[in-house]
């Protein structure tokens, strides 16, 4: 065996791409598979200079083994048996990387999974991934990366996830079978079930046949670290700090207030809710039965009156302090969000909310002190117990104590139904309303084939309760019916359809609210009272076909004439994208998986919306100068066809003045045109005088 010498600090950090001395250890007892980055150091004795000394250069001190001993310097990279600086070093100088992936070393959470195994398991993990997810190495190593899809950590290979967004798992996985690094953020979950934004990083290692064998992926919480984004990349991916020296260790259960919850807040007290009828009236049997009062005491039967209310009330009535603590909650959790009062009482808000809408939530919580007599309105994604997110409304005002000095919110919540459309459903609806056959030669007889119309001209939307009341509605309604948006809301549908349409309309709204789809022709009287034919497509609002019920309808009214005529154009051709996904929803933004905010998404959508409307007004200004040119173009040409028709005719000459630029030929005594038109008005004049002369 051949000895060299061990190089320093320095070489070795060259030789590993400038990693930091946090490389150089890690304690976590692995010991799986091994391959060529990740050899154990007794296999690398042969390969690696480390653990190799080479006797004609090496320092005076003991005596050196020789080379018929064996070497073994067992841990001196880690416990573990993995060479993490070979691998760290492959992943930062690999070639023709896609994805900046920023400064890394030993304190990244970070974790390795084996390709080669079944169900592609983890085989290493770093310190600060157990500290990011509180779990514990040996509840890590041997099972896949999906464990972190779900609160309680069981999550069945190949089902749909109920608690984080399927298309984002959906495109990492591909991304993951076919050997590309991928970034995107998901929604992962902590021991104990507290959720985090992850922007994870996942970038394949090859071996020596450029197959992949090993994926690493590096992970941040985006709610705790936003400043880990260091650039945003021109393809849209993130130049991320992963490193995480100083980040606190998540505890399960951390979320518990330390403090007991005051008993004052346990129980409702009367001057909480204002009551506008004095109890004295009420009084009756029946009621104190209800209360289990004697009614001798007013207070203590408005108290209990008052906790009557709000235990039978089917909205969501809790009390929160001013750092996010439940102090508070009504029997309705049970309902709402499939939580025991018991269960909420002491814990962070944060512990249920989706980690998203945690910062804008707490955030308004913080502002509400500042106004104590303004009303308090939260929208923000909350997990329930066994269902996953939902959406919820909260509305209150701010309560102060005067006589404690405390404040509190006391807020009442809802579920909050938001759109929800299958891409699908919309295109079966709109293809099952006309079809037609191909008139053209190159298409076969018997084809069948669907045309769609112009929406910004010949259609509009429309959000109904499920009696036909108008909710919401688009502007192009002016342009289809003539009547604007401000007329139809808070009107019904029955004041505009025509009498003999009114069964149709019955009979549609009610097979939607089942939960199930209708098209119909009728007609709707517009602006001047003409009745115009009309087809109207029912939508379930915020249940997919045939599952469940809606709370609301969306109806899509478009001209009738113009669905008959589709065939006339080929190019209305309904067309998808071949990589769009028919399940798509046609509100991606309202998912309760989404990883973003509703605020930032509707800052999203704002900036879209400014730059569609740039690009219109500049193609209506380039419209504008075309109309221009081509007006004087052909303007132009009409004065030049002038001019050559005018060359083309014969000259007339004036058979008294001989003249040639009269501007008008008159009748002459041999005919028409033959005179100018002076000539020609001295000529009429002296047939006049000579006719008068004759009578």
């Amino acid at each position: 065996m051949e000895f060299r010498q061990q190089p320093n600090i320095e070489e070795l950090l060259q030789q590993t791409g400038g990693l930091t001395t946090a490389t150089l250890s890690d304690d976590n007892n692995n010991n799986n598979d091994p391959l060529n980055v990740f050899r154990h150091p007794e296999q690398q004795q042969q390969q690696n200079p480390l653990v190799s000394i080479n006797t004609s250069t090496a320092p005076q001190g003991p005596s050196l083994p020789t080379s018929s001993e064996a070497v073994s310097f067992v841990g001196l990279y880690s416990n573990s048996g993995f060479d993490m600086i070979s691998l760290l070093a492959r992943i930062l100088n690999r070639p023709n990387p896609e994805i900046n992936i920023g400064p890394i070393d030993m304190s990244c959470s970070f974790l390795v999974t084996d390709m080669r195994q079944y169900d592609c398991p983890i085989v290493y993990c770093s310190p600060n991934f157990e500290t990011l997810t509180g779990y514990k190495g040996s509840e890590i190593i041997g099972r896949n990366c999906r464990f972190l899809q779900a609160p309680d950590g069981q999550v069945t290979m190949g089902a749909r996830r109920q608690h984080t967004d399927n298309t984002a798992v959906y495109h990492l996985k591909s991304y993951l079978e076919q050997g590309k690094e991928h970034q995107a953020s998901i929604i992962n979950y902590r021991k104990g079930g507290q959720a985090f934004v992850n922007l994870v990083t996942v970038i394949p290692v090859p071996d020596e046949t450029h197959q992949t064998t090993f994926l690493v992926g590096l992970q941040v919480d985006l709610v705790e670290q936003p400043n880990a984004i260091l650039e945003k990349m021109k393809n849209g991916t993130y130049c991320i700090n992963y490193q995480q020296i100083n980040i606190p260790p998540y505890i399960p259960g951390s979320g518990t207030a330390v403090d007991p919850v005051d008993e004052y807040f346990r129980e409702i007290p009367s001057g909480a809710l204002p009551s506008t009828t004095s109890l004295s009236s009420l009084v009756r049997s029946e009621i104190l039965r209800l209360v289990n009062c004697d009614g001798h005491n007013e207070q203590q039967l408005q108290q209990e009156w008052n906790k009557l209310l709000i235990d039978q009330s089917i909205d969501f009535i809790h009390v929160l302090s001013l750092k996010g603590f439940f102090l508070y909650c009504s029997r309705s959790s049970s309902t709402i969000l499939e939580y025991d009062p018991e269960e909420l009482v002491g814990h962070s808000l944060s512990s249920i909310c989706h980690p998203s809408d945690i910062v804008p939530v707490m955030r308004d919580i913080k502002n509400s002190a500042n106004d104590p007599d303004g009303i308090i309105s939260f929208l923000f994604r909350i997990r329930r117990k066994y269902s996953g997110y939902m959406w919820i409304e909260c509305q209150g005002k701010l309560h102060v104590d005067q006589s404690k000095g405390r404040k509190c919110l006391i807020l009442s919540g809802r579920e909050r139904p938001v759109y929800r459309l299958p891409l699908k459903e919309v295109i079966h609806a709109n293809q099952s309303v006309v079809s037609y056959k191909k008139m053209d030669s190159n298409s076969n007889e018997n084809e069948t084939v669907y045309r769609s119309i112009d929406p910004l001209a010949t259609e509009f939307w429309a959000k109904l309760s499920l009696e036909g009341l108008y909710m919401r509605v688009t502007p192009p309604s002016l342009d289809v019916i003539g009547h604007a948006q401000d007329a139809l809301q808070g009107s019904s549908i029955y004041r505009y359809v025509g009498d003999n349409n009114v069964p149709a309309i019955t009979h549609a709204l009610t097979s939607t609210s089942k939960g199930n789809i209708i098209n119909i022709k009728h007609t709707m009287r517009n602006q001047k009272g003409h009745y115009i034919p009309v087809v109207s497509t029912f939508y379930p609002g915020d249940a997919p076909h045939g599952v469940g019920r809606p709370t609301f309808i969306l109806a899509q009214t478009r001209l009738q004439e113009i669905d008959e005529s589709k065939g006339t154009n080929s190019d209305s051709a309904i067309h998808v994208e071949p990589f769009r996904n028919m399940n798509e929803n046609l509100f991606p933004e309202l998912e309760t998986v989404r990883g973003t905010s509703w605020q930032y998404e509707l800052h999203q959508l704002q900036q879209a919306n400014v730059k569609l409307r740039s690009q219109i007004e500049k193609l209506s200004n380039e419209k504008k100068i075309l109309m221009t040119v081509f007006f004087f173009i052909k303007r132009k040409k009409k004065k030049s066809n002038i001019s050559s028709n005018n060359k083309n005719k014969p000259k007339i000459i004036c058979a008294q003045c001989h003249c040639t630029d009269s501007p008008e030929w008159r009748k002459g005594p041999n005919g028409p045109k033959e005179l100018c038109n002076a000539c020609g008005i001295k000529y009429a004049k002296t047939l006049q005088v000579n006719k008068s002369s004759d009578n």
